[in-house]
């Protein structure tokens, strides 16, 4: 267990390593991120109901390079339907009987915090 929550610590080190040497680079690369993120949100939003998020991706991804990359790691389904098994569960966890004045929005909370404070190397 140690092991895993010390993989863990330096995985989010280095997402914040990446993060402040991006914001530290005065010159092209955090500059050509900085337009293409700019170019990205002046773009039509799709239409929820008939617009298809990654037809659109495969049409544009040539004009967001930076981009492509992290939208094929974050809109793709995950392989199976495991992990959001796991969060009902969770969910089902923390709403108990004796729990039932809850609000759904408490509830999301509480898993927020059951998933991420690992994560921060937050010992409870």
């Amino acid at each position: 267990m140690e092991k895993s929550l010390d993989q863990k610590q330096s995985v989010l080190d280095h997402l914040y390593e990446d993060m402040l040497q991006s914001q530290q680079t005065v010159t092209g690369v955090s500059e050509s991120l900085n337009e293409e993120l700019d170019r990205y949100l002046q773009e039509p939003v799709l239409d929820r109901k008939t617009g298809d998020p990654l037809q659109w991706w495969r049409q544009n991804g040539g004009r967001f390079q930076t981009l492509a990359p992290l939208v094929r790691r974050f809109l793709t389904p995950p392989p199976s339907y495991v992990p959001s098994e796991r969060v009902f569960s969770t969910v089902g966890a923390i709403y108990q009987d004796r729990r039932s004045s809850l609000t759904g929005s408490k509830v999301e909370m509480l898993c927020f915090l059951y998933y991420n404070l690992p994560l921060l190397n937050w010992l409870y």
